[in-house]
């Protein structure tokens, strides 16, 4: 089983997130790895979304992945520093993290083309 920090996973753009699951017909972006997750606006490039311990780069250069959320869907990139496995802890931390939020959206998680799991946001 992939080793994943136990430290609270720190969360950039919650409001931002929780603003646009109100609205119909989301669409934004997240870049996310073990320890934060950085939700922001469809038209930024995930490569300027970086953060300090957070950073997405083409060709799986960065130390995060890059995914995109539309109403009842988090498709994320493939990495190649990031298994399937990994990934799957990541965004269950991820859904720990975020709470219960008022929202309450579910989304079917896929890396590349498989299906990870069913989260609640």
């Amino acid at each position: 089983m992939a080793q994943v920090d136990r430290k609270p996973m720190h969360i950039v753009g919650k409001d931002f997130l929780q603003s646009c699951l109100a609205e119909e017909g989301y669409f934004l972006k997240l870049i996310l790895n073990e320890h934060a997750a950085h939700f922001f606006p469809h038209n930024t490039e995930h490569s300027d979304a970086s953060l300090p311990g957070l950073r997405y780069q083409h060709e799986s250069l960065g130390n995060a992945v890059a995914a995109t959320i539309k109403p009842a869907q988090i498709n994320i990139r493939r990495h190649r520093a990031f298994s399937a496995e990994r990934l799957k802890a990541i965004v269950e931390r991820l859904e720990t993290a975020m709470g219960n939020s008022p929202a309450g959206k579910s989304f079917d998680v896929n890396y590349g083309n498989e299906f990870l799991n069913s989260i609640t946001m």
